[in-house]
């Protein structure tokens, strides 16, 4: 984690629940999404408030590995809905990583109990080194709000036996996972870095996954797009989502946007020149923020499904 400033004003504002970059990001939002940022600020208070708790009041704004400044939530994006997407630290920095899942999966808004679903992933995490241990994702759309657990995958450990036997090619040796994201309707996105990864290498998975022909010259124009029609950076990662039966369902490239980027400006530029209607208008609330001197933009990323649907996606730190 990069040494980083801290994000909030001064003493008066570091007792809030919610920081002032989050704030300002949300009131840019407000207009284009008044219900969701409604509902996701109620949120925010109570998945925030342990953070705000902490006896270390000087770090407990910029400890986390989710953006470059330690701010412990990060703002996610795509073109393929239009909603507000975030992922947020729910437990303080003095919490030891190894019990992050767990509490984590306590606010959770699944129907069922989800402990049970986290057995597997707890134990690999068991007397290994963690990086971050767990983080909450949450989604408000017009659908309605749902909740993502992020789990942490540390190096070494090996996939749940369930999956290996169901898809052998997950322990490829050039593919590294570091994070499985669940959700309550079972299905499940596994993460991964590849040293390797080129166009041809994922276009050919993308076919395999599917079984059928993928638009593969669409998500090829997204890829120039990101990479300036260069090589795909090294390394660089890919996502892979599963539904209930195992069976794959959609797949994503991404990497990090100063790979691939001059600057915020210049993928702010390239973004919106790709993008439309509200969806547009999400971002461009998300990414207008104040420059102030680091970098916004974290992961930048495309995706195809097995329904042929292509979409842009990113992850922005709030200013």
């Amino acid at each position: 984690m990069s040494p980083a400033e801290a994000t909030m004003a001064g003493p008066a504002t570091m007792a809030c629940a919610i920081p002032a970059a989050v704030e300002a990001t949300l009131d840019r939002m407000a207009p284009v999404l008044p219900v969701s940022v409604a509902s996701a600020r109620a949120a925010l208070e109570s998945q925030l408030g342990a953070v705000g708790r902490s006896v270390w009041p000087e770090v407990a704004w910029r400890f986390s590995r989710l953006t470059n400044t330690g701010l412990p939530i990060e703002f996610a994006w795509s073109s393929r809905e239009t909603a507000l997407r975030y992922t947020v630290e729910v437990a303080p920095p003095e919490a030891p990583d190894a019990g992050r899942l767990p509490l984590a999966a306590r606010q959770l808004d699944w129907p069922d109990d989800p402990l049970p679903a986290m057995g597997p992933w707890l134990a690999l995490q068991q007397e290994r080194e963690l990086r971050f241990g767990a983080w909450l994702g949450a989604r408000f759309s017009s659908t309605g709000q749902a909740t993502k657990l992020y789990a942490e995958l540390p190096h070494g450990a090996a996939l749940p036996p369930v999956l290996i036997a169901a898809h052998p090619w997950l322990r490829g040796s050039s593919l590294h996972w570091r994070m499985a994201g669940l959700n309550a309707d079972r299905t499940l996105e596994l993460y991964a870095q590849s040293a390797d990864l080129d166009r041809t290498r994922l276009l050919d998975l993308a076919q395999s996954l599917f079984g059928t022909p993928v638009p593969g010259a669409a998500l090829s124009r997204h890829l120039d797009l990101l990479s300036g029609g260069q090589d795909l950076p090294r390394p660089s990662g890919l996502s892979v989502v599963f539904d209930g039966d195992l069976q794959p369902r959609a797949l994503t490239w991404f990497c990090f946007a100063k790979a691939v980027f001059r600057d915020d400006e210049q993928v702010r530029q390239t973004l919106l020149s790709a993008v439309s209607g509200t969806t547009a208008k999400v971002y461009a609330a998300l990414a207008n923020g104040p420059a102030d001197g680091r970098w916004r933009h974290g992961m930048v990323g495309a995706g195809v499904d097995a329904g042929g649907s292509v979409w842009l996606q990113c992850g922005l730190r709030p200013t």
